[in-house]
């Protein structure tokens, strides 16, 4: 595996070096804070902390999309990925490396995220009315809830990067993903403001999406092939 972390640390390298990339990752991380900073002259109130909550864990997993668009359809473009192709790496180490490239980052920016709004929160509202909202148990389900939904939109866009010719129409697929993905949290949020659905949801939801990683995946590993690769190269 050091082959695939070789490969991680190039595309992170690549991504990171893009400042505008770099700033627009900062900015979904520091959203949901700022939201809370603007709030802090009204009322207390135990859902916009929830509501809050819920957007730091999922807004830095967006994060990974750029990431993945990129791994493959961005090589194509770079005209990289036919050298990539030619060393002597294996299918699963590239593929396995440009995975954990768009997936460690975005996970580590949502737990970072959800520990900033955390201690946050507490500060501004008191350790009382956020333990109420966001128990240790919640923190937790949304923390995985969050690595669920980065390995779902980093497995799904870097199918559709291999499949495209350019790194834009890998992102736009990024796109109705994210959207759906919004309106299907949407949802969520209503689910666990009502008391009778918290404990449910957080069981179902990381379950769902689990069971959607596992489809993606080896779908990922079904349509990859070397020389069709080259060729669309």
């Amino acid at each position: 595996m050091r082959k695939a972390w070789a490969v991680a640390w190039r595309e992170m390298v690549d991504t990171f070096s893009d400042r505008g990339s770099l700033l627009r990752s900062l900015f979904f991380a520091g959203l949901p804070v700022l939201l809370l900073l603007v709030n802090r002259g009204g009322r207390p109130n135990a859902t916009l902390i929830l509501v809050f909550a819920v957007q730091a864990a999922l807004l830095p997993a967006a994060s990974a999309v750029n990431a993945a668009a990129g791994s493959f359809a961005g090589e194509k473009e770079a005209q990289t990925l036919i050298p990539l192709l030619a060393a002597p790496i294996r299918d699963l180490d590239i593929v396995a490396g440009k995975f954990a490239a768009a997936a460690v980052p975005a996970t580590a920016l949502s737990w970072v995220a959800i520990a900033v709004y955390d201690v946050t929160a507490r500060v501004l509202y008191g350790p009382a009315l956020v333990a109420t909202a966001l128990p240790a148990t919640l923190l937790f389900g949304l923390a995985i809830l969050s690595f669920l939904v980065v390995l779902t939109l980093t497995s799904v866009v870097m199918v559709a990067s291999a499949r495209v010719a350019t790194q834009r129409a890998a992102q736009q697929i990024g796109g109705f993903v994210i959207a759906g993905f919004a309106i299907a949290f949407g949802g969520l949020i209503g689910g666990i403001l009502g008391s009778d659905m918290r404990d449910t949801l957080l069981i179902a939801v990381p379950l769902g999406l689990l069971v959607l990683d596992v489809v993606a995946l080896e779908l990922a590993r079904r349509l990859w092939d070397r020389e069709e690769a080259v060729a669309r190269a």
